[in-house]
């Protein structure tokens, strides 16, 4: 029993990639701090409806939303034997729930990458 306990904490909730999302408004300034970025994980693609992601993070003053990839919710454990790149979808949405800005990432295990959102529209 203690030996399935220490395999199951072991991979639990293991940080595996990190991804830094910079927001900027359609006039390439960025948002500065509390503008929700929404991700959405592998094929979860419907990206019409923010309920539909897999989670969110605010962004900093800086306008960076710093996202940590996680197994086994966004990846396969690293150490399994299974190591494999992941597409994710990073959103922002307007003040009336609309799609005003998207990216996509794809991140292997061990990678810290770096994305941009251009908003199509100014979110009050």
């Amino acid at each position: 029993m203690a030996i399935i306990a220490m395999t199951m904490s072991s991979c639990l909730f293991k940080t595996e990639a990190t991804v830094d999302v910079t927001v900027k408004n359609p006039l390439g300034k960025t948002v500065g701090a509390g503008e929700l970025v929404y991700k959405f994980n592998g094929s979860d693609f419907s990206v019409n409806y923010k309920e539909n992601a897999n989670g969110s993070v605010a962004t900093d003053a800086a306008g960076v939303a710093h996202f940590e990839l996680k197994s086994p919710g966004d990846f396969v454990p690293s150490g399994v034997g299974y190591e494999d790149q992941q597409t994710f979808i990073f959103c922002t949405y307007d003040k009336d729930g609309n799609l005003n800005g998207q990216t996509a990432v794809t991140v292997k295990p061990g990678e810290k990458k770096n994305a941009e959102i251009k908003q199509t529209i100014f979110n009050e």
